[in-house]
Formats: structure tokens, sequence, C-alpha cells
């Protein structure tokens, strides 16, 4: 697999997790605060989706934990 695919799927992931309505009950406190704000600011305004999905990424990037936690959702 190529490295933008890898990528690709990984921002459609990112997305799907802002974007859907998961239970987030078996993610740790920080990662659940997250992304329920991310999910509020996503639906008051879809435009900011792009940012939103760099900020998940960013935060799964620089805390281990949370790239298991959503793994998990």
């Amino acid at each position: 697999m190529k490295e933008s695919d890898r990528h690709a799927m990984n921002e459609s992931r990112l997305k799907a997790l802002i974007t859907g309505t998961s239970d987030l009950s078996k993610a740790s406190l920080a990662s659940r605060v997250l992304l329920n704000r991310l999910r509020i600011e996503a639906r008051t305004n879809p435009a900011s989706l792009p940012q939103k999905v760099a900020e998940l990424a960013a935060f799964i990037a620089k805390h281990a934990f949370a790239a298991d936690d959503f793994a998990r959702i």
C-alpha cells in the first residue's frame, strides 16, 4: 500500500470519527472530551472539518494512548 493511500485512509477514518456517533465509553477521558468537542464544533460549522481532522491527527500523534483509544471505537 502506498503512503498516500495510508494517509487517505487515515484521513477518512478521522473524518468518520468526527462526523460519526460511535460509542466513546471505552476511550480515555481525554480522548472522549476532545472528540466530543470536535464533533460539536464540526456539526456547528461543517466547513471547519478539515481543521478538526488535523487537530485530531495532531492529538493522536502526540499521545500514544489516543491511537489505542480510537482504534477501539
